[in-house]
């Protein structure tokens, strides 16, 4: 039997059972970067298979990882290095107000304009509106008011007093104090505003109707003769209220014998 197997050695055979013997003695050990992903079954590892700190940055393609693999809780401040989210990688509406603690955001976390009057609640909807301990004191200057911004509803009783108001600040409609003076021909030379005249009749009948713009039912007219100019001529005159308008009064002069004429006169409304 032996002479049979020695008759069949070779020395391609003997070559070839000591490289295997070799390889065997190695432990079938791979070289260095011969396994790569695709020696890798999809899915095949976890996370346990890879040590702390093993998956850095740069072996990770770009979009690789996006919000579906990664758990709610499970990316902590000290893993997300400074500036590394931006705007740019927030979806509009994806912060909602339950995802900011107390003072998760402030005033240096804001650029200038970021907040706009649409991003603010109305006052009528649950949570909405500004409060005063949402505001820093003198946070709201004049610049940020509009015209007519402010209601009478939205200011507190008593809240403005006459440190509050510029030296004559106000107007006379402001105050509730209209005036007008009109000359003898029925021309208005100077009045609080708003202010028209009518002659009513003839020349010489010393009749005028003069309209405030405003209802002033509840508001009380006085007139004295006098116009804008130097001198006045003597007379008289009264004033009621005007029939069939809401917003004017009645005036008639006179000499001083009671005669119609037309006569310059000052006009005041106290409301």
């Amino acid at each position: 039997m032996f002479g049979r197997f020695r008759s069949r050695l070779t020395y391609a055979n003997v070559v070839s059972s000591i490289a295997l013997f070799a390889a065997l003695g190695t432990g079938g050990a791979y070289a260095a970067d011969t396994i790569g992903s695709s020696d890798v079954i999809n899915e095949s590892l976890l996370s346990e298979d890879f040590k702390d700190g093993e998956v850095k940055t740069s072996d990770l393609k770009n979009s690789s990882v996006t919000s579906l693999k990664i758990n709610n809780g499970s990316v902590l401040n000290a893993e997300i290095a400074a500036n590394a989210v931006d705007a740019s990688k927030i979806l509009d509406g994806a912060v909602g107000s339950a995802d900011l603690g107390d003072g998760a955001v402030g005033q240096n976390k804001v650029q200038d304009g970021a907040i706009t009057s649409s991003k603010v609640l109305d006052d009528n909807q649950a949570g909405g509106g500004l409060g005063p301990s949402d505001l820093a004191t003198n946070a709201v200057g004049q610049a940020e008011i509009a015209t007519d911004g402010v209601a009478a509803t939205e200011i507190q009783n008593d809240s403005v007093d006459a440190g509050e108001i510029v030296d004559f600040g106000l107007t006379n409609q402001d105050i509730g104090v209209l005036f007008a003076e009109v000359a003898a021909a029925g021309t208005l030379d100077a009045s609080s505003g708003s202010v028209t005249v009518a002659r009513i009749g003839a020349a010489g009948s010393g009749q005028y109707e003069v309209d405030f713009g405003r209802n002033i039912v509840a508001c009380t007219a006085v007139a004295t003769l006098g116009g804008s100019g130097a001198g006045t001529a003597l007379g008289e005159v009264n004033v009621a209220d005007r029939a069939g308008n809401t917003e004017a009064v009645f005036v008639d002069t006179n000499t001083s014998a009671g005669a119609a004429a037309d006569r310059a006169f000052r006009l005041v409304v106290v409301c």
